[in-house]
């Protein structure tokens, strides 16, 4: 059965058994910050379970986007890693549970696929009973077919830090003996790759808080998980993933590339395999609007692009070529992803330029391994982090080239700092609830900030940790972080209490106000929550702003300058697009030109509610990435702009005020960045302006002419320095050719002369003279700068073959504590004590004298 068709056939079975079929979610995780990635298809489907939010459905099925790096080093060596990978999935909330998941799974597998019921085998978790005797009363297994196993392979759950999870029982398929590891004891559950699990049938029925108790699931019920690949390399009979036809184009389409053979070397078989993997991986991730960064996602997608473009450059690959392969890629999944065709030009644009981009840091990189290799005969881990986090360097490649060299490299110190690094990365979710949840009442609350800014309501559930309160209100005026847009803050007042809102978020399902306690002491009941207005009208108007911005954008610069991302507070915003090459400053004025006008012209800004299928009539454009439900928010400004938005708008654009670019910027490979200022903020930024122009009026006297004043104030000053660099020359010169004097009466070829004050370029003309009046003598020229030591070893030009100063600078460096490198004739250094000057003139007299 083809890949295609299976998705289809999944689907229609559990439809047919009265499943609400729901779209795959993003790869990002709309409001769990506890995960990166959108890594099971459970996780859209958690408040479900936990009675967070109103079920919209008791059954649903799923075929989910999943990435996960977890098994990085496992992925293109054995046949069933992978980073990203497709779940098919049913649940069910409080409806059916153990009895009809397994039956169904059964005749799925066995009856509609019509597997070989002698292949398959199950688990089931040690203590569960009642899974055990459906599977062998039921289902009739032999109970030689039936393992019972412990936490580690049948209790699943949860995908993060909190949630759902419950006991589980996988579904095993038999390869067959030539995939056994020979072990006797080998059976599912096993390492080797004989009894790959095909199905997952997980029973939430706790509730993990993140203390690790676990609690009564309010809506007990069904997540199984099928990992599709897996299924589909049994259904094609495929004993490896890779050899499906998810991924045989892409393999066909490296293989044309780089001219090598699949099959033959399992060496060159598993670098295949991963560049596919990765491709697909980065072609899924950018297209749900990951872009490769140092930070966070956008990190993890970056190590794995330039992990594929190190494996293919040991099959002989040179140049960029990964975004070849995303034509292919797209091609194989435009049935069942066509959204990502409309991208297919971004995706190949970023990846190409993020290529391009490590290629060229790359050999940076072995430029500085270089030198390590030369100062020292190891490399530490900080040494290995350092090339990994500067330059990109994989630790892998550190160390296959340092074992060439038989330097070892110091993994496990590598290893600690990279944890750190994602420890950091991880930490800056937002918001994670430390404490537990007391619930005063069942429900997950509404928002009502679209309409009001003040509201009487009660406390649904609060979480008291660490002097902070997490707050759900019944019905909350406070907008929570989405689309870009923060938070809304204010204030909430109860009987004999008031909290500051600092912030608001959503989590599971529910719009969380995070808060301080002002006075008072806290008492659930009802209470009193206000919005600070003055923050949200200014975070409206620059969100509105980004609006015409967008527009704008497209206008000027084509349909391809699309939004990326944007991160709107009050007064400001960030806005990345697809762009590949900064802005002129006529683009700019034109941009802001555009805006401007449309500010002035006080154009109505109209929200209203419509249908996805509606709203896309209109032409609103939508945010490639987010899940959009039957139910979609439009914003509309005239006939300018019309776009998908659930966030705070203003009525009409004349509210904006005026609205200004201060900067742009690369935020990533093919993406630009624009940092502006709106309303209030830019009226406090331009008097700041003011300002220092009317300061400088008064140090010129008056404003008119100001520029030209500053500009010929700036020429005399240049006209200064230049006699200032030329009479410091003059002094450097006349000390010099006293210190040759001195060296040729006392006969001696080693010299050292101090040189405070001096800029760098006077102290090399000093040395180029001492060479060339005194073509047999070395020596040094230093200068303390802050308690540390610049310094030249300076070599004649008949001295320098015999001693060059770039080897004399390692000996110096060492005495003097410093470092530094250079040429055969002069060599640069810094960083020493000043105080070992005389015991570095005097390795250099004992090493010249011998």
């Amino acid at each position: 059965m083809k890949s295609n068709e299976l998705r289809k056939s999944f689907l229609k079975f559990f439809k047919d058994r009265d499943h609400s079929i729901v779209t795959s979610m993003s790869l990002i995780p709309r409001d769990d910050p506890s995960l990166l990635f959108t890594s099971a298809g459970m996780v859209q489907f958690k408040p479900l379970w936990t009675g967070a939010v109103e079920l919209p459905y008791r059954r649903a099925a799923s075929v989910q986007k999943c990435l996960r790096t977890s098994d990085l080093q496992n992925v293109g060596r054995t046949r069933r890693h992978l980073t990203f990978f497709e779940m098919l999935g049913n649940f069910s909330f409080g409806d059916y549970f153990k009895e009809e998941a397994i039956i169904w799974a059964w005749e799925y597998l066995t009856e509609v696929l019509a597997i070989e019921k002698s292949k398959l085998s199950v688990s089931v978790y040690e203590d569960d009973d009642e899974a055990y005797d459906i599977w062998h009363k039921k289902i009739g297994l032999k109970k030689e077919l039936i393992f019972r196993l412990g936490d580690e392979h049948n209790f699943w759950g949860p995908a993060g830090n909190s949630g759902p999870c419950g006991p589980c029982s996988e579904i095993f398929y038999d390869l067959g003996e030539k995939f056994a590891c020979g072990q006797k004891a080998c059976a599912p559950g096993c390492d080797c790759d004989r009894y790959p699990e095909i199905w997952n049938l997980v029973f939430p029925q706790f509730d993990q808080t993140v203390s690790g108790e676990r609690l009564p699931l309010k809506n007990r019920g069904v997540d199984t998980g099928m990992g599709f690949e897996r299924l589909a390399s049994v259904l094609q009979k495929k004993d490896s993933n890779f050899h499906t036809d998810l991924f045989a184009p892409i393999i066909e389409e490296i293989v044309k590339h780089t001219k090598k053979k699949y099959g033959t070397d399992p060496e060159t078989d598993v670098a295949i395999n991963v560049l596919a993997d990765h491709t697909r991986a980065l072609v899924f991730a950018i297209g749900d609007g990951i872009i490769p960064s140092n930070e966070e996602r956008g990190y993890v997608l970056r190590r794995l692009l330039r992990r594929a473009v190190r494996v293919s450059r040991n099959l002989g690959v040179e140049e960029a070529f990964l975004y070849k392969l995303v034509p292919r890629t797209i091609a194989e999944y435009r049935v069942a992803y066509p959204e990502l065709s409309e991208r297919r030009e971004e995706i190949t644009l970023v990846i190409k330029s993020e290529e391009e981009r490590f290629l060229t840091t790359l050999e940076k990189g072995l430029i500085q391994l270089e030198e390590i290799f030369k100062a020292k005969k190891k490399v530490t881990g900080e040494d290995a982090f350092r090339l990994y986090d500067t330059y990109g360097f994989p630790v892998e490649l550190t160390t296959e080239i340092a074992r060439e060299r038989n330097i070892t490299v110091d993994e496990k110190g590598f290893m600690e700092m990279l944890q750190e690094a994602r420890e950091m990365s991880k930490a800056k979710a937002k918001f994670i609830p430390r404490g537990e949840w007391k619930v005063i009442k069942e429900g997950v609350g509404s928002f009502v900030g679209y309409d009001k800014t003040k509201v009487e309501t009660s406390v649904l559930r609060y979480n008291e940790y660490d002097h902070t309160i997490e707050l759900v209100l019944e019905e909350s005026p406070f907008y929570a972080e989405a689309g870009g847009q923060v938070g809304d803050h204010g204030n909430i007042k109860g009987k004999d209490f008031t909290v500051a809102v600092l912030d608001t978020y959503w989590y599971q399902g529910m719009i969380v106000c995070h808060c301080k306690v002002d006075s008072g002491k806290f008492n659930p009941g009802p209470v009193y929550a206000e919005v600070d207005l003055q923050k949200r009208k200014e975070s409206a108007r620059a969100h509105t702003a980004t609006h015409l911005l967008h527009a704008a954008l497209r206008k000027t610069l084509g349909e391809h300058a699309r939004q990326e991302g944007s991160f709107v507070e009050p007064g400001r915003f960030r806005f990345d697009f697809t762009h590949f090459k900064p802005l002129s400053e006529d683009e700019i004025a034109v941009i802001e030109n555009i805006v401007n006008e449309k500010v002035m012209a006080a154009l109505p800004v109209e929200k209203f509610s419509t249908s996805l299928d509606e709203a896309k009539k209109m032409g609103a454009m939508a945010i490639f990435g987010e899940k959009y439900g039957e139910r979609v928010r439009v914003v509309k400004i005239d006939d300018f702009s019309i776009e998908l938005c659930g966030g705070i708008h203003l009525n009409n654009t004349g509210e904006i005020g005026l609205f200004k670019i201060v900067s742009q910027e690369s935020a990533a490979a093919g993406i630009r960045r624009i940092e502006a200022v709106v309303g209030m903020q830019l009226f406090s930024e331009m008097r700041k302006k003011y300002m220092q122009v009317h300061e400088l009026a008064q140090i010129f006297g008056s404003e008119k002419d100001l520029i030209k004043k500053v500009n010929d104030f700036q020429q005399r000053f240049r006209d200064l320095e230049k006699m200032h660099q030329e009479n410091l020359a003059r002094l450097a010169r006349i000390e010099t050719e006293d210190l040759v004097r001195k060296m040729k009466k006392a006969g001696s070829r080693v010299f050292s002369i101090k040189l405070d004050k001096y800029p760098a370029q006077t102290m090399r003309e000093a040395a180029d003279h001492i060479r060339e009046r005194s073509p047999d003598s070395v020596g040094i020229i230093y200068q303390t700068v802050k308690g540390k030591i610049n310094y030249l070893i300076c070599a004649g030009d008949n001295i320098n073959k015999k001693y060059p100063a770039n080897r004399l600078m390692k000996d110096i460096s060492k005495i003097l504590g410093g470092g530094g490198g250079g040429k055969n004739h002069l060599a640069e250094g810094g960083g020493g004590d000043p105080r070992k000057i005389k015991e570095a003139v005097a390795f250099l007299e004992k090493t010249v004298s011998k």
